[in-house]
């Protein structure tokens, strides 16, 4: 297979080096397996899914038949299908239904952006530990072991006790835990590409090695950290939802898929078992549509038939 980054030579010059080093197409495998043979229903399955969670998420405020926090003492616990509560009502009157719908505002909120930055921190730090001094590589991966054996519990308290409850401190949890994978996997993808003859080949061009670094190190790392991001998102969906049942995320008076099942507990074997399996399978729903679509652009890297 011919390496991402430079243009491969002509018959005419065989044996030569390449004539001129291209922008790699970095992200393009985000799109491939969209339209592959095994599996492309399932993606576009969860891509779709993904899609009417998000709309869901953004066009809450129209969608939701009710205020979200609202109580009415004449509508408790009805089951869902009841008139102007289409899936019913908590013990306390609120809408379920409106409930669910700003939950996904914040759990998928905290979701996406925890998910980004951990991909962007890791992969930067990755970068930084294999193309730097030595100092730098050990620093990073020593840090990164340490971190690993730090319960994401010792660090959510942590931070709720210094800042309290908040989206922040949900955010802030899950990427001083979640930074690490994907900061060793860039920095051994790295390291491997180095040695790679395309490298070479653009070192003996004359290009510096920020600019080799830049347009094809790390471009051609993208690839498998594009697989691992998507995992990362829904880690950090599930951690969220985790946090906020423990009572260390979301704050109880903004909805969560994790507060729901916080406020919910003490029905999960009552008549009101609804109110547990609604945000429940929001939640397995979304993790599994998240973990399709990395798998799929996981299969899709594995196809092309790596070597690195």
């Amino acid at each position: 297979m011919a390496e991402r980054g430079l243009k491969p030579a002509s018959s005419a010059s065989s044996g030569a080096l390449p004539a001129e080093p291209v922008r790699p197409r970095g992200l393009a495998v985000v799109r491939v397996p969209l339209r592959g043979g095994g599996g492309r229903a399932a993606v576009w399955g969860a891509v779709g899914v993904l899609v009417v969670m998000g709309a869901a998420a953004v066009f809450a405020p129209w969608l939701a038949p009710q205020d979200p926090i609202a109580t009415d003492t004449t509508a408790v616990s009805l089951p869902p299908g009841s008139p102007g509560h289409p899936l019913g009502t908590d013990d306390l009157g609120r809408d379920l239904c409106a409930r669910m719908l700003f939950g996904a505002r914040s759990s998928l909120l905290v979701g996406l952006v925890a998910g980004v930055i951990t991909v962007v921190a890791g992969t930067a730090l990755g970068a930084l530990a294999a193309a730097g001094p030595r100092w730098l590589d050990a620093a990073v991966t020593r840090t990164a072991d340490a971190l690993l054996a730090l319960p994401l519990i010792v660090v959510a308290l942590a931070l709720a006790a210094v800042a309290g409850a908040s989206l922040t401190t949900v955010v802030l949890a899950i990427v001083v835990t979640a930074w690490m994978p994907v900061a060793l996997i860039a920095r051994a993808e790295i390291r491997a590409l180095r040695e790679r003859p395309f490298v070479r080949a653009a070192y003996s061009l004359g290009l510096s090695r920020g600019r080799v670094f830049l347009r094809h190190l790390v471009p051609n790392a993208l690839p498998p950290i594009a697989s691992i991001a998507a995992f990362e998102v829904g880690h950090a969906i599930l951690t969220e939802s985790t946090l906020s049942f423990l009572g260390l995320g979301v704050p109880p008076n903004r909805p969560s898929w994790g507060n729901l099942l916080t406020d919910a507990r003490s029905h999960l074997l009552s008549g009101q078992w609804y109110t547990v399996a609604l945000p429940a399978a929001a939640i397995v729903v979304t993790i599994i549509a998240v973990n399709v679509i990395a798998t799929g652009l996981d299969r899709h890297e594995a196809a092309e038939g790596r070597t690195w």
